[in-house]
């Protein structure tokens, strides 16, 4: 055999051992990453579970607490003064309850009577005074309320500074789509409010959720914490930030009983007006839970309410893995 040929059929050998290389690379690649899928899907399935059974350990803790002791919620209850912390199988999983009722309840902006919703004055009052805490502009604010109720309102017509369907389903609106006609289910909602997109989101983000509720704003005055002072503040007019400020310092651990109790503790402060009620207990709680397990994270949100009934239920929940 010529040395030129046994340099073609080295050339040939040392091209398919390249070729094959590259499929055994190749497969190598596919199968790593079929088996990472593999386990990513496994470790969501897991988290599912974990998530339930925290859900049912947290309704479980949430229900005999309030079944004997539903005229107050303070700072020191042991439904939110103690978290689950596990360790199985090297997973790190820490869930904790929290008082989910002291936000800016969106909803309250409306009340339901007569077969539709209408303006609620006293949270509309609340949120224009939380609004220029804020430095927000008045024709901002008027814009923001206006749109909201339309959002939520059955009817067709808008209000002085409000959107209905002819905006949201016109040509200069994309995604095409059609305004809630109900209660909003989550802040998110607020993203579709065009007056929203003119305010810093971390502060819907911060201070506002979305319950299942048309009423009066409400907050728990026993949990409050100096991040909801501007809460506070929103609903008595003639207290100022730092008078709510100092409120929230002196609270007492374990809480106030009534209106009584708390008034003449700040005899010098005037509660003569209001926006909103001021409550010392609750019966809406969040469950938040994070599962840490090697490179994988996934975490989970729920709303859990006590109901008339005595017993709690789940009204939303959120799950995340990355």
């Amino acid at each position: 055999m010529s040395s030129k040929t046994k340099g073609v059929v080295l050339i040939s050998i040392l091209l398919i051992v390249l070729i094959l290389s590259s499929v055994a690379i190749l497969f190598g690649n596919k199968y790593l990453l079929s088996l990472k899928r593999a386990q990513y899907t496994e470790f969501q399935i897991i988290s599912l579970n974990i998530f339930r059974n925290l859900e049912s350990l947290s309704k479980h803790k949430i229900d005999k607490e309030l079944r004997f002791n539903s005229s107050k919620l303070s700072k020191n209850n042991p439904i939110i003064n103690s978290n689950f912390i596990f360790n199985v199988n090297g997973a790190d999983i820490v869930s904790n309850i929290k008082d989910a009722s002291n936000c800016f309840n969106i909803n309250s902006l409306v009340v339901y009577k007569d077969g539709n919703y209408y303006e609620n004055i006293k949270s509309i009052n609340a949120l224009k005074r939380f609004m220029s805490l804020q430095d927000i502009d008045d024709n901002l604010i008027d814009e923001l309320i206006d749109q909201i109720i339309d959002w939520i309102d059955l009817d067709s017509n808008p209000r002085t500074y409000g959107l209905e369907n002819y905006y949201y389903t016109g040509p200069l609106h994309s995604p095409k789509e059609y305004s809630g006609m109900r209660l909003m289910t989550s802040i998110e909602e607020l993203k579709s409010i065009p007056a929203s997109n003119n305010i810093d989101w971390e502060i819907f983000k911060n201070y506002f959720c979305a319950l299942p509720m048309s009423s009066d704003l409400s907050l728990n005055i026993n949990t409050l914490s100096q991040k909801d002072a501007f809460l506070l503040a929103s609903i008595y007019p003639n207290i100022e930030l730092d008078d709510s400020e100092y409120i929230i310092e002196n609270i007492p651990l374990e809480g106030f009983a009534d209106i009584i109790n708390f008034n003449t503790t700040f005899p010098d402060l005037d509660f003569t007006m209001s926006n909103g009620k001021v409550l010392f207990k609750s019966n809406i709680f969040e469950i938040t839970t994070s599962i840490n397990f090697n490179e994988y994270l996934s975490e989970s949100r729920s709303i859990i309410i006590y109901g008339n009934n005595k017993n709690s239920y789940i009204f939303s929940r959120i799950y995340n893995g990355v």
